[in-house]
């Protein structure tokens, strides 16, 4: 009696409600946002979760050209106009060049050239346009290996027999120099007396000294920061009150070098202490009694306090005691080493009143 029963109860639940279920767990799982089926009727398929065929066209390299020539007219906005892609004929494969004072100059290979020597690169060194500058030390222990690799090479050199030269068969050809265009043309300072005429007097920290007349109103900016610096930070009050000696123009090359030292246009400045204290500040003074002067810590080696460098970082000043040639009395307007990088500066040429 009670089998007959079950079955007749059986039979009706397995033919109704049966269905039911099979169509209801279909539908869940047809309109389940993260199901295949969901995602291809709504259009809105989740990509990533597929299969993938790589089909987008490969990115065309960077043009190192145009990025020196833009970064360089981000950087002197006052100066550099009408940047463009230049071809002078058909024949011409063309290159990226700007005016200063309606004078076109070329990239020509980062020698930054004008038009009468744009083809003549072989003459002249590509210049160097520092574009990872570091607002920041690297740890002493980063550069451990590059050390250790400059003392070996140096103790090689001690027992190396020198090789006498053969004699000259023909006249050997100049050697390449940096071409000085691009910075004689914004600072307008192709000679010396040019260039002394670009420059003013500016008293800065206590010390009178002439600079260009294009950084005379960023450097008083500088030196109020520091100042403001000073009446709450003792390092930097006494930092001040140790100064021995502040200079900028220089009609020069660079020491061991035949290239113009960017003091010859009034904006390199050299900050000395009146007392070293025993500290390293530059390093070829170092190397004329320290053969491993590359190796000299950081804890010996003269440094002005954060706030300041960070005062001359901010308005486009690169800082000589970040070099591996380190020269830590030394800041130089370099604003175009800034923007390579991507570092914000919290000023403008273009603020300039």
């Amino acid at each position: 009696m009670l089998k007959i029963s079950f079955d007749r109860l059986f039979k009706p639940i397995c033919f109704i409600f049966l269905p039911i279920l099979v169509f209801l767990a279909f539908f869940l799982v047809y309109n389940n946002p993260s199901s295949i089926y969901a995602q291809e009727n709504t259009g809105e398929v989740n990509i990533a979760s597929l299969p993938q065929e790589n089909t987008s066209p490969p990115q065309p390299a960077v043009d190192q050209g145009e990025r020196i020539m833009r970064a360089l007219a981000l950087a002197y906005p006052d100066r550099i106009s009408n940047l463009q892609f230049r071809r002078q004929n058909e024949d011409d494969p063309g290159d990226w060049a700007f005016q200063i004072d309606g004078r076109w100059l070329y990239y020509a290979e980062g020698r930054i050239l004008p038009e009468d020597r744009r083809h003549r690169v072989s003459e002249y060194r590509a210049m160097g346009f520092n574009s990872n500058y570091r607002t920041e030390l690297p740890s002493w222990e980063s550069g451990a290996e590059q050390r250790a690799t400059r003392t070996r090479n140096y103790e090689e050199s001690l027992t190396r027999v020198a090789q006498p030269r053969p004699p000259a068969t023909e006249p050997r050809p100049p050697s390449p120099t940096r071409a000085n265009y691009i910075f004689e043309a914004i600072w307008r300072g192709s000679s010396r007396a040019e260039s002394w005429n670009q420059q003013v007097n500016i008293s800065f920290l206590g010390f009178q000294f002439p600079v260009h007349s294009g950084l005379a109103y960023i450097m008083g900016r500088i030196e109020e920061i520091i100042i403001a610096e000073s009446r709450t930070n003792q390092t930097v009050r006494q930092w001040i009150s140790s100064l021995g000696s502040i200079a900028a123009w220089n009609w020069r090359n660079v020491a061991s070098s035949g290239n113009r030292s960017f003091h010859s246009y009034g904006i390199a400045v050299d900050i000395l202490p009146r007392n070293q204290g025993g500290l390293a500040i530059y390093w070829m003074w170092s190397a004329q009694h320290d053969p491993l002067w590359w190796n000299i810590p950081y804890s010996r080696r003269w440094h002005p306090p954060d706030p300041v460098i960070e005062a001359f970082e901010s308005h486009g000043f690169i800082w000589g005691g970040r070099w591996g040639n380190f020269d830590t009395m030394h800041f130089e307007y370099r604003p175009e080493a800034f923007v390579l990088s991507n570092i914000p500066l919290a000023f403008s040429r273009l603020d300039i009143p």
